[in-house]
């Protein structure tokens, strides 16, 4: 028995055998297609497969490859690959290589998955090149282990036949974890190391919940994970609408990609606290026309009937656009980002307003501004959103913050006077309070959002919009993680905005202690020492 643990990103329990898909490139191999002639075919292919995944539904995967043809077709890339007629492969292999790390290099963690996303259609188009064509075939109960895996992988398999997904790298948002969330199969990503040895065919567990891999498990092992299992099933289950509504208290979802409108199932919550609007920019080669933004617009306001809080764009610094042409900067995030951004920028601001005001469903539409960090910097931002309105003929719509600098969650008495509802992103403030990188795995012991400097931050913002009568809500991740949402709960919150499938997770744990005395829990958290002392009182709380 080998016990490995790795980073736990699609819930539920998997138990199976091995199978280890190896996609990787054999130089040795020579081409028998031209770049040119093999890119061609790749694009056929890739549409043939997106017009496949739209007819059964399953447009997250389609819009991947969309993805990839827009790769494919990048001008800085074929530029590159068109410099030399006979191209060796070794040669290609390094333009999508030395293409992704440029990406791999950003500390933004969107763009370190969008390398991954360059080096898989450059070996897709190798193997193109090669002539070779993979295609594997699946035993019920399959443990798929793999560096990654893409649509393109993934459209030749019968995923029915798999139980469960290990990745040796990834993200939480990269594609292969989007696909697992939406299919219902547990996966744990982040054990390269840890599992470069294990072979096909061996006996394997694992827990999305917490990352556990158990290899060659003993029979109380897999009697303790079955039982497990039917715990979270019957959690879920237990996440009814009648149940929802008799807690008292509003989820809302975050929302980052077309794939994750695309995915998201839940019948009831029907709102967004947090829509990521930079996605629109950062999944185009080209600055996205007004159509474009609309269109987007469109298909969150078909899926979601309930209220839309659009983020406006939150992009700058380490979070670089290509064709915006953004300068570098050394402290990028002390830089020119958020708000400050659209306020150096506005046509892209003047672009971005006017296709949330020609919304049909404006009414409602929220508008909240991103990285504030003055009350002047809101003032400016918000009178050009109503000078906009104005043109257009149309009221504006609710205008807010999110609170994510130490600034403002000290004034949040002054904003919770002149703005119309606030969001806190506990994320960014988290980072900035404690002076620490949240990208930097040195620091990682300081960013901790149950560090009493942070709650006592965020119980101020909370108090300050209760006593103004004013919506306050936490988009962060603290709301997707249920001991961290209890201690919101007790600090008086009463909005969450969370990831779809914590959903079930919190409300769990926020219906259970919905009796709980807050007022003097609360003076008993805020008066400890550090994060240790306060998570360990709420996790007693909880159990």
């Amino acid at each position: 028995m080998i016990k490995v643990t790795g980073l736990g990103a699609s819930l539920g329990i998997a138990i199976g055998s091995s199978f280890v898909y190896e996609n990787e490139i054999d130089f040795n191999e020579q081409a028998v297609l031209s770049h040119s002639e093999a890119s061609k075919q790749l694009i056929e292919k890739f549409s043939a497969q997106i017009s496949e995944f739209r007819s059964k539904d399953r447009n997250d995967e389609a819009d991947i490859l969309d993805a990839y043809i827009l790769i494919l077709q990048d001008p800085e890339i074929l530029e590159q690959l068109n410099q030399k007629q006979d191209i060796s492969i070794d040669t290609i292999y390094e333009i999508f290589t030395s293409t992704a790390q440029i990406f791999e290099s950003m500390e933004d963690e969107y763009f370190k998955q969008r390398a991954e996303d360059i080096i898989s259609v450059g070996k897709h188009l190798i193997f193109n090149m090669q002539n070779i064509d993979i295609k594997i075939s699946l035993d019920d109960n399959t443990i798929l282990i793999a560096s990654d895996l893409t649509p393109a992988d993934t459209s030749s398999m019968d995923l029915s036949k798999v139980s469960g997904i290990i990745l040796k790298e990834g993200g939480f948002t990269s594609h292969a974890v989007i696909v697992a969330k939406n299919l219902g199969i547990p996966c744990v990503i982040g054990v390269k190391e840890l599992l470069d040895n294990i072979t096909s065919g061996e006996s394997i567990t694992i827990d999305g919940s917490n990352g556990d891999i158990i290899i060659s498990p003993n029979d109380n092992q897999i009697s303790t994970l079955q039982d497990k299992q039917g715990k979270i099933e019957k959690l879920i289950q237990n996440f009814t609408e009648e149940k929802y509504k008799k807690l008292g208290l509003e989820f809302r979802v975050n929302i980052g990609s077309l794939e994750e409108i695309n995915a998201f199932n839940h019948s009831f919550l029907n709102s967004i606290g947090l829509f990521r609007s930079e996605f629109i920019y950062l999944d185009n080669s080209t600055n996205p026309t007004l159509e474009q933004q609309s269109i987007v617009l469109e298909k969150i306001t078909q899926k979601f009937t309930g209220t839309i809080v659009y983020r406006t764009l939150d992009i700058g610094g380490d979070k670089q656009v290509s064709y915006l042409n953004l300068p570098s900067e050394d402290n990028p995030f002390l830089g020119v980002r958020g708000i400050r951004l659209s306020l150096n920028n506005l046509d892209l601001f003047d672009s971005q307003i006017k296709s949330i005001l020609n919304s049909e469903s404006l009414e409602r539409i929220k508008i909240m501004f991103p990285m504030i960090s003055t009350i002047e910097d809101f003032l400016e931002a918000k009178e050009f959103v109503n000078k906009i309105a104005k043109d257009l003929n149309v009221a504006s719509p609710p205008i807010g913050i999110m609170v994510e600098t130490p600034s403002s969650a000290f004034i949040a008495d002054k904003f919770s006077e002149i703005v119309d509802f606030i969001s806190i992103g506990t994320n960014d403030l988290t980072q900035y309070i404690m002076a620490a990188d949240r990208g930097n795995s040195n620091l990682s012991h300081y960013h901790d959002p149950l560090h009493p400097a942070v709650l006592r931050a965020i119980s101020n913002v909370i108090d300050c919009c209760n006593a103004n009568s004013i919506e306050v809500s936490v988009c962060g991740e603290m709301s997707s993680d249920p001991v961290s949402a209890l201690a919101l709960y007790i600090l008086g919150l009463k909005t969450f905005s969370m990831a779809p499938s914590a959903a079930p997770f919190v409300f769990d744990v926020l219906n259970t202690n919905s009796e709980i005395n807050k007022q003097s829990t609360k003076e008993t958290i805020l008066s400890l020492n550090n994060a240790q002392q306060i998570r360990k009182t709420i996790q007693e709380i909880i159990s």
